[in-house]
């Protein structure tokens, strides 16, 4: 029953976040909402940041619990990303507005290092990529996706990104590619 009462909260509070900003809502706006006294809310979460704080963290265990087989290219890696966050996209405008950016940038950074590691490590069998170039890869594309997520946040969620990626790595591709060797032969 206490799990089922903290993921009502957790819930209620994403329901709100997707009416109004994070500093508009109060532990009454929750408790009303989801039919909980405040001895309750306060039994499982010390504050609203503490919600926040767990909403995050479930999302990030749900997200790295899913399999990324059906991925062709890092743009449909990317895109995963992209549509999860849209999912909720209100609430999570105001999250990101609320919290501090460095725990949002973890959040998307332990996604995305997730996803690339394995994403990485199913082409690397294909390519013969050794092991460290591997490694090099995820965090370069990890540096790469979470620079352009977070700017696409800071930008209030632009429509076009997702095709500016694609072109973006297109163009990479073309360019390591332009001669038939890699950059560094």
């Amino acid at each position: 029953m206490a799990g089922f009462t903290r993921e009502i909260i957790m819930r209620t509070l994403m329901e709100l976040l997707n009416e109004k900003p994070l500093t508009k809502i109060t532990v009454k706006d929750i408790v009303e909402r989801c039919g909980v006294n405040r001895n309750t809310f306060y039994y499982h979460f010390r504050d609203i940041p503490d919600v926040v704080n767990a909403i995050i963290k479930r999302e990030i265990d749900r997200i790295m619990e899913k399999r990324f087989d059906e991925w062709n290219n890092l743009a449909d890696c990317l895109d995963s990303v992209f549509e999860e966050i849209r999912a909720n996209q209100k609430a999570m405008l105001h999250i990101y507005r609320f919290v501090d950016r460095s725990i949002f940038a973890d959040y998307l950074n332990r996604i995305c290092e997730s996803m690339l590691s394995e994403y990485v490590s199913r082409k690397r069998q294909e390519k013969n990529v050794s092991e460290k170039d591997a490694e090099i890869l995820v965090h370069y594309y990890r540096c790469t996706f979470v620079g352009i997520l977070l700017d696409w946040l800071d930008n209030n969620m632009p429509e076009n990104v997702e095709e500016d990626i694609r072109r973006f790595l297109q163009i990479g591709h073309t360019m390591i590619n332009i001669d038939g060797q890699s950059p560094d032969k």
